[in-house]
């Protein structure tokens, strides 16, 4: 099943080079928006988020993300210093941290909530699971702070980006 996403990165998300145009004699400064069709929900996050090559990860940063990645949901719930204990990585929770940051380019916190809404939109894209419950799965206390963290992420809500998919989807 090909599923297509076209998408239009906004100005604040755009990546292409700033265009000056005139205007009654004012300068403006804008960003150019452009159209870019992806498959899946993994080439989307792909294009968005371009990950740190892991070759150039230190082998302790890299079995911190490989935990995340594992179980994103159950890091919220642990701390920096039992994630290094589990790992049976002699390092403090401050050194970890400090590590990942310059291995990744992200704290170790940041990379886990993306990593926690990138599974919920994989989540909101194959199932009818409500937004709610997947807010909960994603560890979030409320909708709305799900939703408001979603759309800085992805520049849609929830639901637009599961209706986005569903469209797509009938259209393919």
């Amino acid at each position: 099943m090909s599923v297509l996403w076209d998408l239009v990165f906004r100005p604040s998300q755009s990546r292409t080079p700033v265009h000056v145009t005139q205007a009654g004699g004012r300068t403006m400064i804008h960003d150019q928006r452009f159209l870019q069709r992806l498959e899946t929900v993994d080439s989307f996050v792909a294009v968005l988020f371009p990950q740190v090559a892991e070759v150039q990860m230190d082998w302790r940063a890299k079995k911190i993300k490989d935990f995340i990645d594992a179980d994103p949901p159950k890091v919220r719930y642990i701390s920096v210093g039992d994630i290094c204990n589990e790992l049976e990585l002699s390092l403090s929770p401050r050194q970890a941290r400090r590590l990942f940051k310059e291995s990744a380019g992200i704290s170790i916190n940041e990379y886990a909530r993306k990593r926690r809404l990138v599974l919920a939109a994989k989540q909101l894209q194959a199932t009818d699971v409500p937004v709610k419950v997947i807010a909960a799965d994603a560890g979030y206390q409320t909708q709305q702070g799900f939703a408001r963290r979603f759309y800085e992420m992805f520049g849609l809500t929830p639901i637009e980006f599961r209706r986005m998919w569903q469209r797509s989807q009938d259209l393919a």
